[in-house]
């Protein structure tokens, strides 16, 4: 069913505002209800609308703002792993956030269909996962909700991070963590994913997002994520407590698989690793790490314009390199195929800040695109 027309990120008065109109339901989550939608563009977006907390309308508008102040900086993160934020609107007290849309599905629904992903697949994915999560990491972004639903894959076997970023300020938007005592409901009910450091509320930082990380290797690698034989609450109460081991992968996985997962799920978030270090991790596809030019802080040092780096994405199905970079004003073209401009259809155009405010760009040959 299809619904008004609302405005996409901008005021209804401007000249330049897009319209969409509401479609099938995609999802929903403990925030609110994702659709598709189908903008007067002619393009289809993801959009996830929340219910404002009309008990004290002030605060919740107050809170809109922020969340729309954050929702724009979202919107100038660009990387191939991680969804695009598009902006938002609030109409009748339901606050839309307006994301790119992911066609493939889920990792949760791809297991839901096609069972435990093998270990060659698994590595895979998780390389990918891994690099949304540096260059969040790199721009000062914690994921806070990273799990199988929240990882979405794309028909060329590409990996895209959704839901990030936002959560915290959601709960506040539609009332479901400001005041309330119940843990469960202020996380998410999703305690299977949760960090020690979450559930005590000792302090949430990047290296939470990493023990989710590989709880999401756990869940991709069997199905379910750790602890899942366990209701809620005593799950809950286990990661809390640091009553026990986690579980380890079953037997049937390589020693490096079992390696990584226990790295992330180092109880001592000072002693867990980065996502940084994580991505040199044996387990990972050799030769194809280190390989986001945003994330990669070497590449401001390189000032005569020309770095080698390794493939944007290990996939087989899309291999995307970023192979030199050249002032901007001289592009060039090399063997192969190499061309000193973005890939547009895949939006690998990452380059770090300081190269770009100089006048850079970066040469990407796509070998899905052709380009």
């Amino acid at each position: 069913s299809t619904d008004r027309s609302d405005t996409l990120g901008c005021g209804a008065d401007s000249e330049n505002s897009i319209t969409w109109t509401k479609g099938e339901m995609l999802g929903r989550g403990a925030y609110g209800t994702v659709y598709c939608g189908l903008t007067n563009q002619g393009q289809l977006i993801a959009v996830k609308q929340v219910s404002l907390d009309t008990s004290n309308p002030k605060d919740a508008k107050g809170e809109y703002s922020r969340l729309q102040e954050e929702v724009e900086l979202l919107k100038t993160l660009r990387h191939i792993n991680i969804v695009g934020f598009l902006g938002t609107s609030l109409y009748q007290h339901v606050v839309s956030i307006f994301m790119e849309y992911v066609p493939g599905g889920s990792i949760a629904s791809i297991l839901h269909r096609f069972g435990p992903l093998p270990e060659r697949v698994l590595a895979l994915y998780t390389q990918q996962i891994l690099e949304g999560v540096a260059f969040l990491h790199l721009n000062r972004v914690i994921h806070r909700d990273l799990k199988g639903n929240n990882v979405m894959l794309m028909p060329t076997g590409v990996i895209k991070l959704i839901d990030f970023g936002c959560a915290r300020r959601l709960s506040y938007v539609n009332h479901t963590g400001s005041n309330s005592g119940d843990l469960l409901k202020s996380v998410h009910g999703t305690p299977y994913w949760m960090a020690p450091e979450v559930i005590n509320e000792t302090g949430y930082g990047s290296k939470s997002d990493i023990w989710s990380v590989g709880c999401t290797v756990f869940e991709m690698a069997t199905g379910k994520p750790p602890l899942a034989h366990m209701n809620r609450m005593a799950a809950l109460f286990f990661i809390g407590a640091q009553s026990g081991l986690m579980p380890s992968l079953p037997d049937g996985f390589s020693e490096h698989a079992k390696n990584f997962v226990q790295f992330c799920l180092t109880s001592d978030q000072r002693l867990r690793p980065s996502a940084e270090q994580l991505l040199r991790h044996s387990f990972l596809p050799r030769n194809q790490t280190g390989v986001n030019t945003c994330r990669t802080r070497n590449c401001c040092c390189h000032s005569k314009g020309h770095l080698t780096m390794k493939p944007l994405s290990s996939s087989s199905a899309h291999l995307c390199w970023v192979v030199h970079f050249y002032p901007a004003a001289t592009p060039r073209a090399e063997p192969g195929g190499v061309w000193a401009s973005p890939c547009p259809a895949c939006h690998c155009d990452n380059i770090c800040p300081p190269l770009q405010a100089a006048g850079w760009t970066v040469g990407v040959f796509c070998g899905l695109h052709g380009s």
